[in-house]
């Protein structure tokens, strides 16, 4: 069996957080036997292995959208959307060179990845993952909801990481939610992401430096992440309460976090992005974890982000604001939901929490 793998996002090193989970799901592939062809977006052309019976083709793209394509289209301008049609193109010519191979299909993000496979390979079987930024940009399009019909028409069956998400996608298509696909998120790795013995936490939290309340922010720097919410929530609280906070990622808000919380007097540490078992070893380390995603102006939300669900995972208590796929993990023991974009709300739950 050999599968092809069609995605925008896949990490290019161990440190590098995009597209973590459908690395995780290549690897779940290749552990079950089969060989696997990866496309993906790179700094560059090439090709490497990544594992036994994984192989990366990459393909060069601007560094403004590997940066993050979400963020690159919603800052908009005709070269951004160009240069990201572009991309678009090369993804349809190498899934055209190379799905004669292919037994079956995976592509992470609708547009463009399992769009270009329903171009020119339409009669593989062909499993789509929607994971949130791509059905708002098929919202955003002017033919988006032929688009979405397209894909159906091409044989691909899509998973989405929410019911939210699918019923989006079905509201394009025109169609009853319950007749389009499945709903599936992102599995989380048990292996990495589990609960860690008192002693092993003791060690760790010496390990990392942390003497105090420690609240943890797991994302890239981004606006949808709100990470300035949570800035601005633990600002809120009397001094002797603010807990120290720790963000590990990387993105363009980074000096706006930085100057942020000198001015709210809040202690921050921004590690960078981290390779997934130092995430969870941060996690097992942490007091909480604070997710507060927001909506944005163009209609984007998360669709169901997996750092949440990692932290549970490990029994690290989460405070998440109800916005997307969130809102559906609302009777999960250990996670407290706020109203999204409030930074009192946020606060209050922030205090409440023992």
């Amino acid at each position: 069996m050999r599968v092809g793998v069609v995605t925008t996002s896949y990490p290019r090193g161990p440190a590098d957080p995009a597209g973590a989970f459908v690395r995780d799901a290549v690897h779940r592939l290749a552990a079950g036997g089969a060989a696997v062809d990866v496309i993906a977006a790179g700094a560059e052309d090439g090709e490497i292995s990544d594992g036994v019976g994984v192989r990366v083709i990459r393909l060069a793209a601007p560094a403004a959208l590997l940066g993050g394509l979400p963020e690159a289209l919603d800052a908009g301008g005709a070269a951004i959307w160009a240069a990201a049609a572009a991309l678009g193109a090369r993804f349809v010519s190498a899934v055209a060179a190379h799905a004669e191979r292919w037994d079956e299909v995976e592509s992470h993000w609708l547009v463009p990845s399992a769009l270009a496979v329903a171009c020119v390979a339409p009669g593989r079987p062909h499993r789509g993952f929607a994971h949130g930024s791509d059905v708002a940009l098929l919202e955003r399009l002017p033919l988006g909801d032929a688009l979405a019909r397209a894909l159906v028409r091409g044989g691909v069956r899509p998973s989405f990481v929410s019911v939210a998400l699918r019923a989006r996608f079905a509201r394009l298509c025109g169609v009853p939610a319950e007749t389009v696909g499945a709903v599936a998120p992102a599995a989380v790795d048990a292996g990495v992401f589990a609960p860690r013995s008192p002693a092993a936490r003791a060690a760790l939290r010496r390990s990392l430096g942390i003497t105090g309340t420690t609240v943890l922010g797991v994302g890239r720097l981004v606006p949808i992440k709100g990470f300035d919410l949570l800035v601005r929530a633990v600002g809120r609280l009397p001094p002797s309460r603010r807990p120290a906070v720790v963000i590990l990622g990387e993105g363009p808000c980074r000096a706006a976090l930085q100057q942020a919380a000198a001015r709210r007097r809040v202690a921050l540490r921004l590690p960078g992005a981290v390779p997934r078992a130092e995430v969870a070893d941060w996690m097992a380390a942490a007091d909480l974890l604070v997710h507060p995603s927001r909506p944005l102006a163009g209609g984007r939300v998360e669709g169901m982000p997996v750092a949440p669900r990692e932290a549970l995972a490990i029994g690290l208590p989460v405070v998440a604001a109800r916005s997307g796929g969130l809102a559906e993990l609302a009777h999960a023991a250990g996670l407290t939901l706020v109203a999204p974009d409030d930074a009192a709300a946020l606060a209050a739950a922030l205090a409440a929490v023992p």
